[in-house]
C-alpha cells in the first residue's frame, strides 16, 4: 500500500509540473526509463509551425529548442544531430490535402545541424536562417526539420522528433490596429467607429483588414501604402465596389497610422466614412 501510494504522489507531481509550463524554454518530459531526443515545442504545440517573417534581403533567425528526456540530468554530453525531412512534410502535405513545398535552395540553412546538449542540461537551442527576400507572401514554402540520431545511447523520439517550419511572409504593416472614426449615413445620421483591427499581408505593401465598422457583414478593403505614403484603397469582399476616396489618405511611418476618407452610394446618398487606424 505504501508502494503504490508513492507511485501515486510522484505520478500526481509529474502532471502537476508539466502542468505549469508552456513552452519549451522550461520544458522537462518525466520518462519511467531510458532518455530520449525530442523537440519539446512539438510535444506542446504539434508539428506545425506557423512563423511570421518580415520581408528581407538580410537573413533572420528563428530558433528551437532540442531536449533530452530522462529520469535524470544527462551525465555526459550528449550531441544531437539534424537534417531536412522531405519525408515528413509529404506526408504532412497528404494528410492535410496541402501542398507546401521546400524554400528555394539558398535562402534557407540549419545554421547548427549538430547540436551538443552539455552534461547537468537538458536542452540546446537549434538555429535556423531563412533569407526572405525572393519569397511571396504567397508562396507555400516550409522547412521540415527532424532530429536524426543521438549519441550516448539515447533515443531519437517516434512522436516528438520533428519540427516543420512554415513560412508566412508579412510586410511592415501587418499587425493589431485601433480604428477611430465616424461613419456617416445620409438618412441615420453619424455613428462613431471604434474597433480593434488586424491588418493582414497582401503584398510588401498592401494590407487587408475590415471596411469601415461593416467586417461582421463581409466587406473587406485593401490598403495599399505607396512610395509617397499615400494610401490607396480597394474595395474587397463583400465591399461596395462604387467606393471612393476623397480628401486626405495617407499612411503616417511616424505614428503607424492609416489616416482615410472614402464614401460609396446607396439609397438616400453617400455613405462618408471617415478613419483613422493606429499601430497598437
Amino acid at each position: 500500500m505504501k508502494k503504490l501510494l508513492a507511485i501515486l504522489i510522484a505520478v500526481g507531481t509529474a502532471f502537476n509540473l508539466t502542468g505549469c509550463l508552456n513552452d519549451d524554454e522550461h520544458y522537462v518530459d518525466f520518462q519511467g526509463a531510458g532518455a530520449i531526443a525530442e523537440i519539446p515545442s512539438s510535444a506542446f504545440y504539434g508539428i506545425a509551425d506557423n512563423q511570421s517573417f518580415l520581408a528581407s534581403s538580410t537573413p533572420t533567425s528563428y530558433s528551437f529548442n532540442v531536449n533530452i528526456a530522462s529520469p535524470n540530468l544527462p551525465s555526459q554530453d550528449i550531441q544531437v544531430a539534424l537534417g531536412i525531412n522531405q519525408s515528413a512534410l509529404n506526408t504532412y502535405n497528404s494528410q492535410n490535402g496541402t501542398a507546401y513545398t521546400l524554400p528555394t535552395a539558398g535562402t534557407y540553412q540549419i545554421t547548427t545541424p549538430n547540436v551538443t546538449v552539455k552534461a547537468g542540461t537538458r536542452m540546446a537551442p537549434v538555429t535556423v536562417q531563412i533569407s526572405t527576400g525572393s519569397i511571396k507572401p504567397s508562396d507555400l514554402f516550409a522547412i521540415p526539420i527532424s532530429i536524426t540520431s543521438a549519441t550516448g545511447g539515447v533515443t531519437v523520439s517516434g512522436n516528438y522528433a520533428t519540427k516543420i517550419i512554415f513560412i508566412k511572409l508579412r510586410n511592415n504593416y501587418e499587425g493589431s490596429y485601433q480604428a477611430t472614426g465616424t461613419f456617416t449615413h445620409p438618412t441615420a445620421g453619424a455613428r462613431a467607429i471604434n474597433e480593434q483591427k488586424t491588418l493582414q499581408t497582401i503584398d510588401l505593401t498592401t494590407s487587408e483588414t475590415n471596411f469601415a465598422d461593416l467586417g461582421g457583414s463581409g466587406w473587406t478593403m485593401w490598403l495599399k501604402v505607396n512610395a509617397d505614403n499615400t494610401v490607396t484603397l480597394t474595395p474587397k469582399g463583400a465591399s461596395s465596389t462604387a467606393t471612393t476616396q476623397f480628401g486626405e489618405n495617407r499612411y503616417d511611418p511616424t505614428t503607424r497610422t492609416f489616416i482615410l476618407n472614402y464614401k460609396y452610394p446607396g439609397s438616400g446618398g453617400d455613405r462618408v466614412v471617415t478613419e483613422r487606424i493606429k499601430r497598437l
